[in-house]
């Protein structure tokens, strides 16, 4: 079967080559005769004036265009910012590899016709413009649908957008931000009818420094709208039922003017989607909730069992002039969400198996006010400020029961139960100050701050019902009541000068000054076996933690030619911390300091990088006081983390084109220092002793290999694979009964992927994944520790069916073979779909089926030292949704 489908899709492939075997090449100079680097070359089709392809000369003004079409009407068209446009016509024979005479550009000294109007695609300094008029979409089209048609753009099946192999990160609107962080709210909900023009453009944002790599920069789209429309007004509402309670609704109204934009979205649902993006099989096989993923778009992600969210905000766009501009965005988030997990692990004590099983269910609510800001004046064309404050309330409230049975095959060891209630707020306010004057041309300073400040605090009550069966009295019981309040800031302030006077060596002068602290405090009461309630001050972890550092850096950026960069640079740290334990009345203060240098060479598509960097103390792992208060567990004391130095090699490898895209990395992560655990287990009783400690250093290994081929055969086809590989170790250190282990886990990811797309219409794309993870011991020749592995194979694939007489389709499968116990495997088939049908007043009717063969899960599988466990997490499982989506759009037109 596998033979038969990797034949026909040969076929298929073959078949679209042979219609597509011509290639016309070329070089383009200016009016001076010198080659023209960065000019647009375009292959329009004569009968619609659609564009087939396009390329950019490079340094020596050469085009060369592949897969062409045979036997039909071309039209070459060949634009520049700084020359005048140039059109010829082409016919290609099959096969034909026509080489054309140098192409000439400029004003009224060229012969051939200079079409006025805007080309189809050309480059604008750094920024390429696409012009819509030249690619044609469906009525009522969104903004996904117009891109799909541009050269140079790939837009997978979950909405993510690449650029020559590398992902979008932002799309905006008229040069402004648009509703945060999934791009997806834009495209898949903005108009293609308004959009006149799509630019593709490196973000260097408002500074005025010269980037040394711009490959680093951030991709941006930004969709500039049509100029005769004067306002423009659109959005959408819709709505679902289904079986098991399911509901889905939301609605997003926009408003657009010249200098200002606002925009209302509002969604509510209890499928797990923390989403406005109405289409809800965007992830291959749809085990985006499946495997507990989730859709990391706006409004979050949910990570655990099943959610009732529900979320309303705007967002505001202002321009002043050309000089200020206001963005204000703010959400209010509801969560209520349940979770239901259980469990078995087994566990080597002296070779004496000894088995575990537990269950934990959650029921949690949460209230958010999320204010984002951002507020930038440019004072001149060398100077601007730019203030970026947010701050986020949340006030959360929950219950949680659990029990845990442990036991040997000929006896029972212990048992518990517990209750608890939770009550909590958190505030956190963050903010971005920077400031940036160029001196002149060839000097510029800059200083920045950034503050965050957050404030923590929670109440829970537990009762914890224990029975020991090797005890005397084996039944004890625990009331407790745990205040925990916590104060931390970071302040971080900055100072730099940036000289570009020396010819291909610049150079960076900076000093900063960070400060962070951090205060957490208990308040304990309690009540054991009912003999009356306690003030536990012995067992209240408080202490706080004060750090401060001063940097001092200086880092050169040398170009000795085109094709070679040399960055190198240290920087002095001093690091001052103080710790203080107030239970035990214990203070520790150090003062040191670290020279941290740091090189990088980049030559063609070759990167090396080392660097030394400074860690601060992982306070986290403080424990001020032996905690002996839960019958089945003492915590004992650890504190006094060292700060600590880590060292970084990378070597990669990327080179991206609008053909294939091929990328390579590995990387070597060295640390003088880790934080580990030791634990003491009695097998008589199933107690626990653990602390953690300072532990040594650690090595770990990554590396990566990304391969992807693009290729689109005629106006009809088009095809891509791809393929995505990895491989990396963490080590972690762990004592068990006074046997020191270093744990290792190794995991290999593999993924393959194959897409074919048809006239933009109907989208197929299998994948394959095969995942592999090893844990691995130091403790040789111990029957405790075993190495273990465990792997898992998956099988999906998608089909997505755009408009066919106003039907379309979106299906997913997946047949997924992973751990369904401890040590069992089964097979899980998901299969979602969805069915849209488009109404004449543009309005569409859905009806969509979630893990249509009722077999979604949700697992874990994993080894830890001694001890190898299961854990499945209740998740969503078979629903239907009968739904009605509701597009609208006003348009007001300049006179």
């Amino acid at each position: 079967m596998k033979l038969y489908v990797l034949s026909l899709l040969f076929l298929c492939v073959n078949f679209a080559y042979s219609q597509n075997s011509s290639s016309l090449k070329g070089t383009v100079i200016d009016h001076t005769n010198k080659p023209l680097e960065k000019a647009t070359v375009s292959i329009l089709l004569q009968q619609d004036s659609s564009v087939l392809s396009y390329s950019l000369t490079n340094d020596k003004g050469e085009f060369n265009l592949v897969k062409l079409p045979a036997n039909k009407n071309l039209i070459l068209y060949i634009s520049h910012v700084n020359s005048s446009n140039y059109h010829q016509d082409i016919l290609l024979n099959p096969d034909e590899k026509k080489q054309l005479d140098s192409i000439k550009l400029g004003g009224k000294l060229l012969d051939e016709v200079v079409i006025s109007v805007a080309p189809p695609v050309r480059m604008n300094k750094d920024t390429l413009e696409y012009n819509t008029d030249f690619f044609k979409t469906r009525p009522n089209a969104n903004a996904e649908e117009l891109l799909k048609q541009l050269p140079g753009l790939q837009i997978n099946m979950d909405g993510t957008i690449y650029y020559e192999g590398k992902e979008v990160s932002q799309v905006k609107v008229n040069g402004k931000d648009f509703f945060a962080s999934d791009l997806r709210i834009a495209t898949r909900n903005l108009d293609a009818s308004l959009i006149k023009t799509v630019q593709v453009y490196r973000d260097k944002g408002e500074s005025k420094k010269t980037v040394e790599d711009e490959e680093k920069l951030p991709i941006t789209i930004n969709l500039k709208f049509k100029k005769d429309f004067l306002k423009a007004s659109f959005g959408k509402l819709y709505g679902s039922v289904g079986t098991r309670d399911r509901y889905e609704a939301g609605g997003l109204f926009n408003t657009f003017q010249d200098t200002l934009q606002l925009s209302f979205i509002g969604f509510g649902n209890n499928i797990n989607r923390e989403s406005f993006d109405y289409n809800e099989l965007n992830q291959h096989g749809g085990l985006g909730r499946a495997e507990n993923y989730g859709f990391n778009d706006f409004g979050g992600r949910n990570y655990n069992g099943k959610a009732n969210d529900i979320a309303g905000g705007f967002n505001l766009n202002n321009d002043w002039g050309k000089k200020t501009k206001l963005n204000l965005m703010y959400m209010l988030k509801y969560k209520n969400e349940e979770g239901q997990n259980q469990g078995s692990q087994t566990s080597l004590y002296d070779n004496v198996k000894q088995f575990g099983e537990n269950e934990y269910n959650s029921y949690r609510k949460s209230l958010a006010h999320n204010i984002n800001t951002l507020f930038r004046h440019r004072m001149d064309t060398t100077a601007y400020v730019e203030f970026t404050p947010k701050l986020s309330i949340t006030n959360n409230d929950g219950k949680t029961d659990s029990w845990m049975n442990t036991y040997t095959e000929d006896k029972k060891i212990n048992n518990s139960k517990s209750n608890n209630t939770s009550d909590g707020y958190n505030i956190n306010y963050d903010h971005n100050f920077h400031i940036e004057k160029q001196l002149s041309k060839k000097h510029l300073v800059s200083l920045k701050n950034t503050i965050n400040i957050r404030n923590d605090k929670s109440e829970e009550i537990g009762n914890q019902l224990t029975e020991i069966f090797q005890n005397p009295i084996p039944k004890t019981s625990l009331w407790e009541n745990r205040t925990n309040r916590e104060r931390s800031s970071s302040i971080k302030t900055f100072a730099g000068y940036n000289n570009t006077s020396i010819e291909k060596l610049n150079f960076d002068f900076y000093i900063s000054y960070n400060t962070s602290s951090s205060s957490p405090t208990q308040s304990l009461f309690y009540n054991r076996d009912n003999t009356g309630t306690i003030h536990g001050e012995q067992f209240e972890n408080s202490y706080s933690f004060k750090s401060q550092e001063y940097v001092t850096a200086m880092k050169f950026y040398w170009k000795p030619f085109k094709k070679l960069a040399v960055n190198f640079g240290t920087a002095y740290a001093v690091k001052d911390n103080q710790f203080d334990l107030f239970k035990i009345n214990e203070r520790k203060t150090t003062s040191n300091g670290y020279w941290l240098p740091n090189i990088n060479i980049r030559y063609k598509d070759f990167d090396l990088s080392w660097s030394k960097d400074l860690e601060s103390p992982a306070t986290y792992q403080i424990q001020s006081i032996r905690d002996t208060l839960n019958p089945l567990m003492t915590r004992l004391s650890a504190f006094f983390y060292e700060n600590k130095l880590q060292q970084s090699t990378r070597f990669s490898f990327n080179r991206y084109t609008q053909k294939y895209q091929l990328g390579f990395s590995a990387g070597v992560n060295y640390k003088d220092k880790s934080e580990g655990h030791r634990s003491w287990r009695d097998v008589t009783n199933g107690h626990y002793t653990i602390q953690a400690f300072q532990a040594g250093s650690t090595t770990n290994y990554n590396g990566y290999l990304y391969g992807r081929y693009n290729f689109k055969a005629g106006n009809d086809w088009v095809f891509y694979i791809s393929q995505n590989s990895s491989l990396y170790t963490y080590q972690y250190y762990s004592s068990i009964n006074d046997v020191d282990n270093k744990l290792t886990n190794l995991g290999i990811n593999l993924t393959q992927e194959f897409s074919i797309t048809w006239k933009n219409l109907i989208g197929l794309t299998p994948k394959y994944t095969y995942s592999w993870n090893k844990a691995q011991n130091s403790v040789k020749n111990n029957p405790d520790f075993i190495a273990t592995a465990n792997r898992t194979h998956n099988v999906g694939v998608g089909l997505n069916v755009n408009p066919i007489k106003g039907f379309s389709l979106e299906t997913s499968y997946s047949l997924e073979n992973r751990a369904s116990g401890l040590s069992g495997r089964d097979n899980y088939h998901i299969l979602n779909s969805s069915i849209y049908y488009t109404l004449k007043n543009n309005s569409q009717i859905k009806l969509t089926g979630f893990d249509i063969l009722n077999q979604n899960r949700q697992n874990y599988w994993g080894t830890s030292g001694n001890t190898t466990y299961f854990q499945n997490t209740v998740t969503l499982r078979q629903y239907f949704l009968l739904g009605y989506i509701y597009k609208f759009k006003v348009t007001k037109l300049k006179n």
